[in-house]
């Protein structure tokens, strides 16, 4: 029986590992300061740079942050970032959501656009709906809304043309192109301009009457109320159904974390391998007690560190010693995390249980950690996966340890 749960206990980290190292190939990323990209990938891309120029074709989502971006890619899916400045001029085959100083949008938009900037330009055609907050608000004469359009802002203008129901809320809003839906205006200051054609029924809320210029067409029956314009302060305007994603994915996080933990693995098998092959085999021969023993030093080690960190502040002579203790503590850990992945790694692949060589370590380690990067990145599974192998390492290296003293100390080298 134990053996068929050993074994099974194989084939499941083994099928988690495969899966998670597949997942964590599902998205490109790239990182640097100014990048002029020309990219042809079917499927998603992560940018973190300072300037950006994305040209060529992206088949999936785009998602990052940057200080100044100009796309004239084709983007087949969604368009998820934060910056500077924002320029599109290729198609977007999904949705926009941007949060930036400058956003100008001149390329076609198949989905909807969600901006939230200081100033926004439009002079593109978007074929769904439009919901924009800034300080300033243009919609060009060459603009096109095909849905609905929700703008907000001191100064909004509108010279291009809206298909669905339009709601404007500014200090001065300003219409010289053409409304088709339902037009809901609240405002201090309301002008049509020549050139102007509202459609559909106009419902006006300003402090002064509407200001119609000669030629403007609009429908007869319009419903205007006088009200007190106040000057919105931060937070009294609602913004846009704003869906973009503040913060770069937790993948991305995960695999710069997963990058260190491997390098740091790989250094402390070089320098002490067989103190590495003994904590692998500490959680070979013992799983359960290792998570468990690794859970107990995890939760009073904080308590012994701020312990020795008071006692040693009370000595004059341990002050420099204290200060390293604390700075060492969370290398410690990580490096626990580190002799986690490498045991779990050591566990599926090295079949003969006995000590790994270099090339059999550095793969299972590598698989393993990728794994768990990517399972990591998983809402929930994450907060869940790291502190067990943390665990695990943790409780492996102590009994690795134990074992030494318990043996003699070891001949050649301490457990790490």
């Amino acid at each position: 029986m134990k053996t068929m749960i050993f074994e099974q206990l194989r084939r499941t980290l083994a099928g988690l590992v495969l899966a998670g190292a597949c997942a964590a190939t599902a998205q490109a990323q790239y990182i640097g300061g100014d990048l002029n990209l020309d990219l042809d990938d079917s499927g998603d891309v992560f940018i973190l740079a300072a300037d950006v120029t994305l040209t060529g074709r992206v088949g999936g989502d785009v998602d990052g942050f940057a200080a100044d971006v100009t796309i004239d890619a084709d983007i087949g899916g969604d368009i998820n970032m934060a910056m500077a400045d924002f320029r599109q001029r290729g198609r977007v085959g999904g949705d926009i959501n941007v949060g930036a100083a400058d956003i100008s949008i001149g390329g076609d938009v198949l989905g909807e656009a969600n901006l939230g900037a200081a100033n926004i330009n439009v002079s593109g055609r978007i074929q769904r709906d439009l919901n924009a907050g800034a300080a300033a608000v243009l919609l060009e004469p060459s603009s096109l809304v095909g849905g609905d359009a929700e703008l907000g802002g001191r100064e909004v203008i509108v010279r291009g043309q809206i298909m669905g129901e339009t709601t404007i809320t500014g200090r001065e809003v300003r219409i010289s192109g053409e409304i088709v839906g339902p037009l809901e205006i609240e405002a201090r200051d309301v002008y049509f301009e020549p050139g102007a054609r509202i459609v559909g029924p106009v419902a006006i809320r300003s402090e002064n009457e509407p200001v119609v210029a000669e030629g403007v067409v609009m429908p007869e029956a319009i419903t205007i109320e006088t009200i007190t314009w106040r000057d919105r302060e931060f937070g009294d305007y609602g913004g846009p159904d704003f869906n973009i994603q503040i913060g770069p994915p937790a993948w991305a996080f995960a695999s710069v974390f997963a990058f260190s933990a491997f390098v740091l693995g790989m250094l402390a098998a070089l320098v002490a391998p067989r103190s590495v092959g003994a904590i692998a085999a500490a959680f070979r021969r013992r799983p359960v007690s290792s998570g468990f023993l690794g859970l107990v030093v995890f939760a009073v080690s904080p308590i012994l560190l701020v312990t020795l960190f008071v006692l040693l502040l009370i000595t004059i002579i341990g002050i420099p010693l204290a200060f390293i203790l604390l700075f060492a503590y969370p290398v410690i850990l990580f490096l626990g995390f580190a002799f986690g992945g490498m045991a779990i790694g050591d566990l599926i692949f090295n079949r003969k249980g006995g000590q790994a060589g270099l090339g059999l370590r550095t793969l299972s380690f590598f698989v393993a950690i990728v794994a768990i990067a990517a399972l990591g990145a998983v809402p929930v599974l994450g907060w869940v996966l790291g502190p067990i192998v943390l665990c695990i390492g943790l409780g492996a290296w102590s009994i690795a340890i134990f074992s030494r003293a318990g043996n003699g100390g070891g001949q050649a080298e301490a457990a790490v």
